[in-house]
């Protein structure tokens, strides 16, 4: 078993993973993800057909890896701070609602800054 000090760390691991797949899989300013451009860039495409009928692809690669993450960082911090998986949950939704208009705001600042 890990000791108390390795578990909290990697706790805070999977919390850092989490943040990168959300960062990965959130739809920004321009209304699709980094993960999206990554799949379009490749070739393979971010649907599986139309947008409207088909599977989105990017979905199966952040929703499971979000689950997991929130999961190992819950089993391995939930000693520490009991509510974590609450936070985390709320964390999420928060991010996913506040990521596009964070990224208004990069994208106009920059823009700002250019001129």
């Amino acid at each position: 078993m890990f000791k108390r000090e390795s578990q909290v760390s990697m706790g805070w691991l999977w919390i850092v993973v989490l943040f990168m797949v959300l960062i990965l899989g959130c739809n920004h300013i321009y209304g699709y993800s980094l993960l999206d451009s990554f799949l379009n860039y490749i070739g393979i495409g971010s649907w599986s057909k139309d947008e409207q009928l088909g599977w989105h692809i990017t979905s199966f690669f952040t929703i499971p890896l979000i689950l997991i993450s929130m999961i190992q960082s819950t089993r391995h911090l939930k000693k520490k701070c009991p509510y974590i998986f609450m936070t985390l949950f709320i964390s999420t939704m928060v991010w996913s609602a506040v990521y596009p208009d964070l990224t208004e705001w990069i994208v106009s600042s920059t823009e700002v800054l250019i001129r």
